[in-house]
């Protein structure tokens, strides 16, 4: 999948997903709707600083070896000037950001993420077992 497909995938998937909640919810589980599109569109800004292309290939970069996407991520949204709401989505929706308190937009973009990730890992998986 390319990073632009996984992108569009996370976007849709955590602002439905947002807005339902909300609708079924409503004022018992706030959800904030645009911070919640911002930061499933952001959350993997990091990922243009964590890797490089190397004969034509995308590999780790070195900075991206020592700071993941999540944390240089968050940087560059706290640079860009965006709500600490958002730039919390950037650091937390990540495996990293079970080490931290989240928001119930981080909580959804964590999960969009996955969602839209671990089912292609997993036919990856298979296919290299079957080989």
């Amino acid at each position: 999948m390319s990073f632009n497909a996984h992108k569009r995938c996370v976007a849709i998937v955590a602002y439905k997903s947002a807005k339902e909640m909300a609708g079924l919810f409503g004022a018992a589980l706030p959800i904030n709707l645009d911070v919640v599109l911002a930061g499933a569109i952001l959350a993997d800004v990091g990922k243009l600083l964590e890797y490089e292309m190397l004969n034509g290939k995308a590999v780790m970069s070195s900075h991206g070896r020592l700071v993941k996407h999540s944390v240089s991520g968050a940087h560059l949204a706290l640079d860009a000037g965006l709500p600490d709401s958002v730039v919390h989505i950037v650091a937390t929706h990540s495996g990293e950001g079970d080490l931290n308190e989240r928001s119930t937009e981080s909580w959804i973009v964590h999960h969009a993420d996955f969602m839209c990730t671990d089912p292609f890992i997993a036919i990856a998986k298979k296919q290299l077992a079957n080989r």
